[in-house]
Order: structure tokens, then C-alpha cells, then sequence
């Protein structure tokens, strides 16, 4: 379905097409997540109905298993339908994938990372999918406290105004 918007979606299977033609994988993946959390909300289904094509070198293939697992992640977090192409054995690495190769950071990304991509064996810390509209509902949704109430400022401005100040 071509939605009627001013213009065109990113949907997840473009996403590995324009990281193997050497675009930055994160900036492939950070139009696919403006769509999917705010320009392209009513197209959630067309932005997913496709799978990532399964590339044919090492660093192709980690690509199209993290874009699985990212489908599977917000499809969890918006409670969406997950597609089933998600569960195909191509989108599982046999062997782990630690973003940051450095080994102080591994005991973090192991207890920290999404369980859809620690079950395809991609290691990449709890934050990888962090975005501003979950953040804004998050904090938008709690009540604001205010260290002093109404009342109370009208009493410290009160308070401060009466007394003259000598030298």
C-alpha cells in the first residue's frame, strides 16, 4: 500500500538494501524509527510487511538479523503484530556479534541487551533502540512535582520583599 504522505517511507527492508550500499547503518535505521514512531504510525504494517534481504557477506547478514530483531523488539514495545518472517533461521547469527568490540564492555552488553537480539546472538546494551517519543511519553505521563508548591513561593517572594536591605 503507497500511503499518502508528502513522502516516501523507510521501511525495514530498505534498511539492509542501504546499508549494503554503504549508507550508515544508523542513519538507514534512524529514518525507518522516525517513521515507525512518528511519521508513518497508520503504516506500521507496510513499514514491516517485507523482510530484510539476507546479505551475502558476514557483516550483510548481522545487518538483516539486527533488523529482525528490531522489528521484533518494537512490535513487542507498541503491542503490534509481529510478522512471521521474523522467526526464519537467516535472521539467527551462529556466532556472537558484540557491537563494541571491547572487552570491558561485554558483561555490560550481555546483561543489558533487548532479549530479541540476545536470541540472535547480537550484543548491543539496553539503550540501542533509546528514542525520543517513548522518552516523551515516559515523562509526560508522570506526574511534575515541583520543589515548592504555589503557595510556598508566594510566601518566599513575600517573605524576601518585605525586608529592606542595609548596609
Amino acid at each position: 500500500m503507497t500511503p499518502p504522505l508528502p513522502y516516501p517511507i523507510h521501511p525495514i527492508a530498505d534498511v539492509a538494501i542501504r546499508i549494503s550500499q554503504g549508507e550508515d547503518p544508523w542513519h538507514a535505521l534512524g529514518n525507518f524509527l522516525h517513521d515507525w514512531w512518528c511519521y508513518a504510525v497508520d503504516y506500521r504494517h507496510d513499514l514491516i510487511a517485507r523482510p530484510p534481504a539476507i546479505g551475502s557477506t558476514s557483516e550483510g547478514r548481522r545487518w538483516a538479523a539486527f533488523c529482525a530483531a528490531t522489528v521484533e523488539e518494537l512490535c513487542a514495545r507498541t503491542s503490534f503484530p509481529r510478522p512471521a518472517w521474523i522467526n526464519q533461521q537467516d535472521f539467527f547469527l551462529a556466532q556472537p556479534w558484540f557491537y563494541d568490540p571491547q572487552p570491558s564492555q561485554r558483561n555490560w552488553l550481555l546483561s543489558t541487551t533487548p532479549e530479541p537480539f540476545k536470541r540472535r546472538n547480537i550484543f548491543v546494551g539496553g539503550s540501542v533502540l533509546d528514542n525520543k517519543y517513548e522518552l516523551e511519553q515516559l515523562f509526560s505521563s508522570k506526574p511534575r512535582w515541583t520543589l515548592w508548591s504555589d503557595q510556598e513561593l508566594q510566601e518566599l517572594l513575600g517573605s524576601t520583599s518585605d525586608k529592606s536591605i542595609t548596609p
